[in-house]
């Protein structure tokens, strides 16, 4: 994969000559581009680098490792990169390696693990400011979902898309590419099942007392008790079973109402046979950290994705004390996109959702909560349907001893899907999942249907 390397990093030194030699007036007027300019302007590109193309045609070439080695392209083209400042030519320079590129990066994850994790696919990242990832396709995701509101680089793209330095402030992006046949089932059946359940509607979470620090008023999560545990390890693993007899692609479960024994619980029932291929464990409270466990369809655990911002508890006139890594994980998996969690309050951070949806590009955005109200959440989730990013969020009935009536005011669960087939808003209380009665048996979900591309075989 050297020559594949060394050709991601020559894509991104062209994305950043084409910032430094093109207005934002330039992008818009090639779009308009006549047919006899752009087939001029695609000669020009393979007169220069023919090994890009294949012979007598203008369809971009299927690339080959060995190839590489034996073709001048990648000195050729870096000559050109430090000579050239013609525009137009740099532009569809681009768009001609990103298709020659295309389906390329499967071939870096090492043959040995499941896994490849990566921070972006250019090694010159520091030199070029610009981070190269790859855009795997999602079943419900416009193409050139962005072209209608803006007039950049992304329109030229199909297969990679990038970011700046300074797009994360001050977090830090950790991307895994998942294995390509993660989820082959719902893309085979063009629908990607998402289920989530409340799981519990017993008191199980304590605060403790308030306390001071710099000034500022806290509370901590308590411990939580082994009966408890027990409780919610039983809710889960019927959770679980019903997810699983469903063929749930996707398992979400609320914040707050873990433990690493359930999550290690929860592992172990999926790695006994035929699990979700994503687990959202609830997350857990424990040393002043937030974070939840996302398992594989083995059991295993890919990541822990920590939450960042602490909720304000009004009953306490006090601040979740949390500290964070300020690491973003987003998952890359084929046929759905880019999936990440944001964890309940972090969803509301509008600064965040931007880097979320905007840069880093998310599809699939999950959201763990616990809370009394969900007014915001409703509001946030449908600000980037022009964007085609599906959002589903998931309470915890627990969350309505936030109260002190232990009266459930907020929803359940609520979503807002878009893409090819439309826009949907979903919205469920608990009297929609279990008539409001909080036995709470480990009956309790619903299953979320999003339609993607159907794979007709």
């Amino acid at each position: 994969m050297l020559q594949i390397k060394r050709l991601y990093n020559i894509m991104a030194l062209a994305l950043k000559k084409i910032e430094i030699c093109t207005k934002e007036r330039d992008l818009e007027r090639m779009r308009n581009f006549t047919d006899d300019h752009v087939t001029e302007l695609t000669e020009r590109v393979k007169e220069r680098f023919p090994d890009l193309f294949e012979k007598d045609t203008r369809n971009v070439a299927e690339i080959f490792e060995l190839q590489l080695w034996e073709s001048p392209l990648g000195e050729d083209l870096e000559l050109y990169l430090r000579e050239t400042n013609h525009k137009e030519e740099l532009v569809f320079l681009v768009k001609a390696l990103d298709s020659f590129l295309e389906d390329t990066v499967y071939g870096c994850m090492p043959v040995d693990q499941e896994q490849y994790w990566f921070q972006s696919l250019n090694d010159n990242y520091d030199e070029c400011k610009i981070c190269l990832l790859p855009r795997l396709k999602c079943g419900w995701e416009h193409e050139s979902r962005d072209a209608y509101t803006s007039y950049n680089m992304d329109y030229y793209l199909r297969n990679f898309y990038y970011l700046h330095k300074e797009d994360l402030q001050d977090y830090k992006a950790q991307h895994i590419l998942m294995p390509r046949e993660l989820f082959r089932e719902a893309v085979s059946r063009g629908e990607l099942r998402v289920m989530v359940s409340p799981v519990s509607g017993k008191e199980i979470i304590k605060v403790s007392k308030p306390y001071t620090r710099d000034n500022a008023c806290y509370v901590s999560v308590d411990p939580m008790k082994k009966e408890d545990e027990k409780h919610l390890k039983e809710n889960l693993d019927k959770i679980l079973e019903r997810g699983t007899a469903k063929q749930t692609d996707i398992l979400l479960l609320p914040e707050m109402l873990g433990t690493e024994e359930i999550a290690e619980g929860l592992g172990d029932v999926v790695y006994g046979g035929n699990g979700p291929c994503l687990t959202i464990c609830p997350s857990i409270w424990k040393e002043h950290r937030n974070f939840c466990r996302i398992l594989d369809d083995t059991g295993e655990n890919i990541c822990e994705q920590q939450k960042h911002y602490g909720v304000d508890l009004k009953r306490w006139s006090a601040k979740e004390d949390i500290e964070s890594d300020r690491i973003i994980y987003i998952l890359h998996c084929d046929g759905i996109g880019r999936i990440a969690v944001a964890i309940c309050k972090d969803f509301l951070i509008t600064k965040y959702l931007r880097i979320l949806v905007e840069k880093l590009k998310v599809n699939l955005l999950l959201v763990p909560s616990f809370t009394k109200q969900d007014y915001q959440f409703e509001a946030l989730s449908s600000k980037y349907i022009d964007l085609d990013c599906n959002v589903i969020w998931v309470n915890a009935c627990a969350a309505r001893w936030l109260e002190q009536s232990g009266e459930m005011q907020a929803s359940a669960t609520l979503a807002c899907l878009s893409g090819r087939h439309g826009v949907s808003r979903l919205k469920m209380g608990i009297n929609d999942l279990c008539q409001g009665n909080y036995e709470c048996k480990g009956t309790c979900g619903y299953i979320y249907q999003i339609k993607g591309k159907e794979v007709k075989g």
